[in-house]
């Protein structure tokens, strides 16, 4: 039986030097298994510009919830409660932890708070799946068919691996598997894909629950090497990657993170950002890479109330940085699609510079081209922690009757936009 606890980190700096990838191990049960670098599944065409967590809306067939030809055992979503045309509610249980899932055009991936298993939900079909029960299923991001993530198992002997599952065909790889009896252990977070390469952060942890530093992030070939591109900070958070480019978020000073930036042909590591004041929480979409700001706020750090929070962009292809909102209310947590960008906004909120004021937060949308703003969500109580890709947007909304937490997706087609 998994144990679902992961240890507490604190602040202790080391240095460790970069290991070297163990050999995939072979998967049990009814995965059908590969070694890394043999990944021959269809990953699609596509049809959006390719965001952190993929926007490939893919070639393969969709899955029949009752005969599924994938080894993938996918199952009918429940109706969901009426949200209006265009807007579907996907999920149906708790969720605490809002930061670890992903959704594409076509997938949304998510830990469950309860079991800490890691589910899928095919949107086109309004099926799921369950895609990890017997590890702790972490930290999910999906490109194309390719859902990437960490799993873990804490009991003894401890492992950690990242695992990449096709959801067209349900073949799963394991790679950097650690197996290992006695502390430090080695824990992977944030995993995501570019073209053939994993980006992905890692650390070690004693017994104590104390990270061993630094704190590296790592670019990892399938089937081939595996180089550090970052090992000077002491917390990294958010790797996300796209195309050629490898962005995360780093913390040396925790109240006033900044945003790095990996190009991967020229081996390249720099500070992108690199302003007095806290950034934080980056986002790609093909060149381009969205992020929160506290420039403009009276207290520009993450200690404070985060006042005056806006949402700022900067692009590789033109080395432009667009101040993306400026006014004096919170703008949290962007992702970005194409031309647009969307945000959790507090404008409604009885006081619209207190982070905790959730009641009244609204998903707004930036149009880049037509340079204008959209309201997206309207609805009593809150919504936050958008994701976008192509014409649909992903949010997390309360549920009035219970007080919990599920994943909503709204189609922008549907609002005449």
């Amino acid at each position: 039986m998994k144990n679902i606890g992961r240890p507490s980190v604190s602040s202790m700096l080391f240095l460790l030097p970069a290991l070297m990838a163990p050999a995939c191990s072979s998967c049990s049960g009814k995965d059908i298994c590969m070694e890394c670098g043999d990944f021959d599944g269809n990953y699609g065409t596509g049809t959006g510009s390719g965001s952190d967590t993929g926007s490939d809306t893919s070639t393969g067939t969709s899955p029949s919830c009752e005969t599924s030809h994938t080894t993938l055992e996918w199952k009918p979503l429940p109706q969901g409660i009426d949200c209006g045309k265009g807007c579907r509610q996907l999920t149906f249980e708790e969720i605490n932890n809002i930061t670890e899932w992903a959704a594409t055009h076509r997938y949304v991936a998510y830990t469950d708070d309860v079991n800490a298993d890691m589910h899928v939900i095919d949107v086109d079909s309004s099926c799921y799946a369950d895609v990890e029960k017997e590890m702790v299923g972490a930290y999910p991001s999906i490109k194309g068919n390719r859902l990437v993530y960490s799993a873990s198992y804490y009991a003894e002997p401890y492992q950690a691996s990242i695992r990449i599952l096709d959801l067209t065909s349900g073949k799963m790889q394991k790679c950097l598997e650690e197996v290992q009896t006695a502390y430090p252990h080695i824990y992977y977070d944030y995993p995501v894909m570019t073209g053939n390469d994993i980006a992905f952060k890692w650390e070690k942890l004693n017994e104590n629950s104390d990270i061993i530093y630094p704190v590296y992030v790592d670019l990892y070939t399938i089937g081939g090497e595996r180089k550090t591109i970052f090992d000077t900070g002491r917390t990294a958070f958010n790797v996300r990657a796209d195309g050629d480019y490898v962005v995360w978020e780093d913390g040396q000073d925790a109240t006033l993170p900044d945003i790095w930036a990996h190009k991967i042909s020229m081996g390249e590591t720099w500070n992108l950002t690199n302003h007095p004041s806290g950034q934080w929480l980056p986002r790609m979409d093909g060149t381009r890479v969205v992020w929160s700001d506290l420039r403009n706020s009276p207290n520009p750090s993450l200690d404070g109330s985060l006042a005056h929070q806006d949402i700022y962009m900067y692009d590789f292809a033109t080395s432009e940085t667009t101040e993306i909102t400026n006014a004096n209310w919170i703008h949290y947590g962007p992702d970005i699609s194409g031309d647009h960008v969307v945000w959790t906004d507090y404008r409604a909120c009885s006081d619209p510079n207190n982070k905790y004021d959730w009641d009244g937060t609204d998903i707004w949308m930036y149009d880049l081209k037509g340079k204008s703003e959209h309201q997206i969500t309207s609805y009593p109580g809150g919504e936050s922690e958008p994701q976008i890709d192509g014409d649909r947007v992903y949010y997390f909304r309360q549920i009035p009757t219970s007080g919990l937490f599920a994943i909503f997706v709204q189609e922008l087609s549907a609002l005449g936009l």
